[in-house]
């Protein structure tokens, strides 16, 4: 088949210049042109042919979530029990086991009611608050994971794991 193409291609060409060098300048300006965009018709196929088809390389998108977060690429910052930030909703207060920028992991017993949508606030330990809108992702042993619906910035985790270390040390 590729031997046919090239073959084709090659007399494609071989008719295109042969009128061109047989009827000369004579044919005019307009078919001269149509001439030769013609001729890179067939000049590409021929081309085509000896370079191999390779597939498209993955791209890094391939990888990316509906919510825009690289899988098991995002940040985390997991917290010791005795230094944790807290997370409020609807009154009431939990302490952060770790958190990442497409979500949040909290300690609450099984018997521990969440609506599938909640807001709240998280006061880190760096100082800074983040507000949020979560859905409930799964319930573990006593443990609840939350899905950020906007991520949010790696720069507050970076500060925050820098409070952490600056609070170890002290």
């Amino acid at each position: 088949m590729k031997i046919a193409a090239i073959i084709a291609n090659t007399a494609q060409l071989g008719i295109i210049l042969a009128i061109f060098f047989i009827r000369g300048l004579d044919l005019g300006a307009l078919v001269i042109f149509l001439l030769f965009l013609l001729m890179s018709v067939p000049f590409i196929n021929i081309l085509a042919h000896f370079f191999p088809n390779r597939p498209m390389p993955r791209s890094v998108s391939d990888n990316i979530a509906d919510n825009g977060l690289v899988k098991r690429m995002a940040m985390r910052v997991r917290y010791p029990e005795s230094h944790c930030p807290v997370m409020k909703t609807a009154g009431t207060a939990f302490t952060v086991v770790d958190i990442s920028e497409g979500g949040v992991r909290v300690r609450a017993s099984l018997s521990t009611p969440f609506k599938k949508k909640i807001n709240g606030e998280i006061h880190l330990i760096s100082g800074g608050r983040i507000r949020f809108k979560a859905i409930v992702m799964r319930r573990e042993e006593g443990e609840v994971i939350f899905q950020f619906v906007d991520p949010i910035g790696t720069a507050l985790l970076v500060e925050e794991e820098k409070a952490m270390t600056a609070s170890d040390e002290s």
